[in-house]
């Protein structure tokens, strides 16, 4: 049993067996990565041999699977908004629905608009990259308070040839200099005061959703899910802050709780924002909420 058809056929029963959604397409991207090919090479090299040493290294993927290891960790890259970023554990699985905060800016700015951008807790990068991409004129910087973090957000912007217009700060938004430090950050790389255009999907997960979560979720960062408050320790920080930190016309985004949206609506009016929109997801769900000075 050493072709890649015998493997494959094997792997799917035993991943099926141990409750693995999606089973076929699980073995099949677990070898790619274990041979080193292509994902479409399994389809067209069903009677390869495969050496020990690959059926070694695809049997150890196998089983980080079934251990629940999440599939974008063992592979080492995840798509998000149709570009492809390095994850490790010191970063968040970016998800689908997250790619709808890039859609609403894109509602926002003109293609060629030149603008300033914050991303708070920028993590993999992949909010403010895709941003990037999109708007060939726009600049950015990221902040993150982990350096391996922003290591793996670097990498990104350089695999994605985004480097030249982007920068990364080791900076965390619970330290009392937090906004002397952006505002530092943003004049030396960007010789601008302020930045038009502030985004964020800060920790917010409540203590009682831990238990409901999938059992992958268990590896992620948990500085990146929970603030080991309420979920709005995040919001009661940075809020306060963005009258210092966006122009005139300056638009933020925050991805939210929508357990929390009363409470975060709370925050915004306690702090004097009245231009305030609550932005649905594809489940009807208040995911996402954006806000003018």
């Amino acid at each position: 049993m050493n072709t890649v058809k015998d493997h494959l056929i094997e792997k799917t029963k035993l991943l099926k067996n141990n409750f693995i959604k999606l089973p076929k397409l699980e073995a099949r991207l677990l070898l790619s990565k274990a041979l080193q090919k292509d994902f479409h090479w399994t389809f067209t090299n069903l009677e390869k041999l495969i050496t020990k040493k690959d059926i070694k290294t695809y049997e150890s993927l196998i089983k980080k699977k079934i251990e629940k290891v999440p599939t974008a960790y063992l592979l080492g890259i995840k798509e998000f908004y149709s570009m492809n970023f390095i994850v490790t554990k010191d970063t968040l699985i970016p998800r689908p629905e997250t790619e709808m905060i890039v859609d609403q800016i894109k509602k926002h700015f003109k293609d060629n608009d030149k603008f300033t951008i914050l991303d708070l807790g920028t993590g993999s990068g992949c909010i403010l990259l895709s941003l990037l991409n999109e708007f060939r004129n726009a600049l950015g910087i990221g902040i993150d308070k982990n350096i391996k973090t922003l290591k793996i957000a670097k990498k990104n912007a350089v695999k994605n040839n985004l480097l030249d217009r982007v920068k990364f700060a080791k900076i965390n938004w619970n330290e009392k200099n937090f906004l002397k430090k952006i505002l530092n950050q943003n004049n030396f790389f960007f010789n601008k005061k302020k930045v038009d255009l502030v985004v964020a999907n800060p920790p917010y997960l409540l203590k009682k959703e831990i238990n409901k979560l999938e059992p992958e979720i268990k590896y992620e960062p948990k500085r990146a899910l929970f603030d080991g408050c309420d979920g709005l320790n995040s919001y009661r920080k940075i809020i306060p802050k963005l009258k210092y930190l966006l122009t005139d016309k300056g638009t933020a985004y925050f991805e939210i709780n929508p357990l929390n949206i009363k409470k975060i609506k709370n925050i915004l009016k306690k702090n004097n924002f009245k231009k305030i929109k609550v932005i649905k997801d594809l489940s009807k769900k208040n995911r996402f909420i954006s806000l003018k000075i």
